[in-house]
């Protein structure tokens, strides 16, 4: 090891009181706060084709299966609908440029299997020739179109697939599985349909493979690959390439990603990302399926799988939580306190894509309705508030299509409850199922309401609010607050280095709260929602108004930079089996701290990742270093770029 400086080792014996910054010998510090995914700044419109826009009425009845009035079957939608005319005013792509979304997520627009008496594959997920936009939706070439307009309006496209399963061809003669003579070559390519590139076990609920079903059994009878094999996942890797090359994507939401073989993502996810590099398209982001909502599951497809980041259905739960009033700030807290099991060098909470709602589960406002017995004149407002925690704290945002319009649903709410038409609905329980801010759609098509819909304003203007102030973007938050029905943080943006506030409020009366910030200087000013605000040094009072959210910003940099370190200290976690590294530090500051180790007789430190919030921890994988005799350490960066350094702790982890 090299000589540390004088003052260095002084620091070392005064670690508990020092105040001296300095870099350790051989570390790399970090220069962002974390890994971000090209997404990271994104706010994404989910949406269906099917169900959007109808611009071309020639191709509602290629390959069969149109009903209108049927929720199980194509409606009309398609791309030229959803590309628009691609000028200000339209109903198309311009009209979500218009509500402030920066990209744009559509589900799978491969062809679908032919369509059955019980329903058809509007939604996408029942492909059978993944090299080709299906017929209802269009051709090849509107999708180019569809992608040139995008470009225009520089909105970023992310594509929907699916590697798990194709559409249910594969019968079963008992346990034998056979292809039936009609639809021996109905899969494109050629591969997709050889018998020996799927698993072949029965249905997921009861299969009869050896070993979990999870990852072997037909989804809900969907066609089982063998993503182990190479012959799979060198043959995705081929077909989506073809769509990054052919038409530019910007990411891909991968469909039923816990079902895949656990080392799918290994292999298949750095040929996508070699494809996309050599494409122009450098920072293309990968976001996987995982319907988990226990996060201590949910980041070991992250961590271990290495999905480069998945959909947050721990977010959704809590979220949805708190803005109906199920359950107090509580809730969040302990979202957020999760996070840094997400920390290591490739990966971080802020890239988690999040959500309220989606096609599977249901609306925003429907969930947000169920989860707990309130007046009927909250739900907008509550419905308003879940949306402000998805657009001010940190992750991705997604929007299902509808939302911003106030649609909800009706029994269930979920599946084919969810995927409302925008245009003039054909299907009767459609046109009377109420409108979050506004009636029923009744005979006229969504379009007409969007200037008028009080979510669509308040998204616009949650919009408006990000774009001004990137440190609200999805940047650097530490919990400030949490108490009964208050929710509040600190955010930043590195460069502007001016610190925000954001509070959240989900009772049905006004609350103040007093609490400690980095800024001592030159007051505040509120730049989202109405409150009254006084200061006192780095003490801010303020008041939330009831069900609502505030955004105070700094009017002078941050300057409460003080940072007291101690030490490391290194515990196994009993939810996880990983090892805890806690950083021992004090600071009113929002400082980042990045975590390295070295193994036994190496010179060279390896970052294990940056916690951009109190309390600094991450969190080691065992499995990565079984046998090792580790040394590691902490670097803490304050506001203002000076640097503390947390003295090495040793640590050894047992063979097995």
């Amino acid at each position: 090891m090299k000589h540390k400086s004088v003052i260095a080792l002084l620091t070392s014996l005064f670690l508990g009181l020092t105040y001296f910054s300095f870099a350790g010998a051989g570390a790399t510090i970090g220069s962002t706060p974390g890994v971000r995914v090209g997404l990271a700044p994104d706010l994404i419109y989910f949406v269906m084709p099917d169900r959007y826009l109808n611009g071309d009425p020639s191709n509602d009845t290629l390959g069969g299966g149109f009903n209108p009035r049927d929720t199980a079957f194509w409606h009309g939608g398609d791309l030229k609908g959803l590309t628009g005319t691609c000028t200000p005013g339209d109903k198309g792509l311009a009209r979500i440029k218009s509500l402030g979304f920066t990209a744009v997520w559509v589900t799978p627009l491969v062809t679908q299997v032919p369509s059955t008496g019980a329903g058809s594959g509007y939604h996408g997920y029942w492909g059978v020739d993944f090299l080709n936009v299906d017929p209802h939706l269009g051709t090849n070439a509107d999708l180019s179109n569809f992608m040139t307009c995008a470009k225009k309006l520089k909105l970023k496209v992310i594509l929907d697939i699916v590697a798990n399963h194709t559409g249910d061809v594969i019968k079963y003669n008992g346990k034998i599985p056979y292809i039936p003579s009609s639809m021996a070559t109905i899969k494109n390519p050629a591969w997709l349909n050889d018998l020996s590139n799927y698993h072949n076990v029965g249905d997921i609920a009861h299969c009869w493979g050896e070993g979990d079903c999870t990852t072997l059994g037909d989804f809900y009878g969907l066609d089982d690959l063998a993503t182990e094999k190479p012959a799979v996942w060198q043959g995705w890797a081929d077909v989506y390439g073809q769509w990054i090359k052919n038409y530019g994507f910007s990411g891909f939401r991968v469909d039923t990603a816990k079902h895949v073989d656990t080392q799918f993502f290994k292999n298949w996810q750095p040929l996508i990302q070699q494809t996309a590099a050599s494409a122009g398209i450098p920072n293309f982001t990968i976001f996987g399926e995982v319907s988990e909502n226990n996060p201590f599951n949910l980041m070991t497809y992250v961590r271990e799988n290495k999905i480069q980041t998945v959909l947050d259905f721990p977010f959704q739960a809590g979220a949805t939580d708190f803005a109906s009033g199920r359950s107090g700030a509580s809730s969040l807290e302990d979202l957020f306190l999760n996070d840094d099991y997400y920390t290591s060098p490739t990966s971080s909470a802020s890239n988690l894509v999040t959500f309220l709602g989606n096609h599977d589960m249901g609306r925003a406002g429907f969930i947000i309705q169920a989860k707990r017995m309130n007046p009927d004149n909250q739900l907008l407002p509550r419905t308003e508030l879940g949306y402000a925690v998805l657009y001010l704290s940190r992750g991705i945002p997604s929007v299902y299509y509808g939302d911003e319009v106030g649609m909800t649903g009706s029994g269930d709410g979920s599946d084919q409850r969810a995927r409302q038409d925008m245009f003039a609905t054909k299907v009767d329980m459609w046109r009377t199922e109420p409108r979050i801010g506004g009636k029923p759609i009744g005979y006229g098509d969504s379009f007409a309401i969007t200037s008028t819909n009080p979510i669509a304003k308040y998204l616009v203007a949650l919009a408006k609010i990000r774009s001004a102030n990137p440190g609200l973007a999805n940047g650097v938050m530490q919990q400030r607050l949490s108490k009964g029905s208050l929710y509040v943080v600190s955010k930043k943006d590195p460069t502007e280095n001016k610190e925000y506030v954001v509070a959240f409020n989900n009772s049905d009366k006004p609350v103040s709260a007093t609490i400690n910030t980095a800024t001592s200087m030159g007051g505040w000013k509120t730049v989202f929602g109405a409150t009254k605000v006084s200061a006192s040094g780095a003490k801010l009072k303020f008041t939330v108004p009831a069900l609502s959210a505030i955004v105070l910003k700094a009017n002078k940099t941050i300057d409460v930079t003080a940072v007291k370190v101690g030490a490391i200290t290194i515990n196994q976690d009993d939810l996880t089996g990983y090892f805890q590294v806690a950083a021992g530090v004090t600071t009113s500051d929002l400082a980042s701290a990045e975590f390295f180790s070295r193994e036994d007789g190496s010179t060279n430190w390896t970052s294990l990742g940056v916690d951009t919030n109190s309390p600094y921890n991450v969190f080691i994988n065992p499995q990565d270093y079984l046998g090792k005799n580790l040394e590691i350490k902490a670097i803490v960066t304050n506001s203002k770029g000076a640097t503390f350094e947390l003295p090495t702790t040793k640590f050894s982890i047992p063979a097995s």
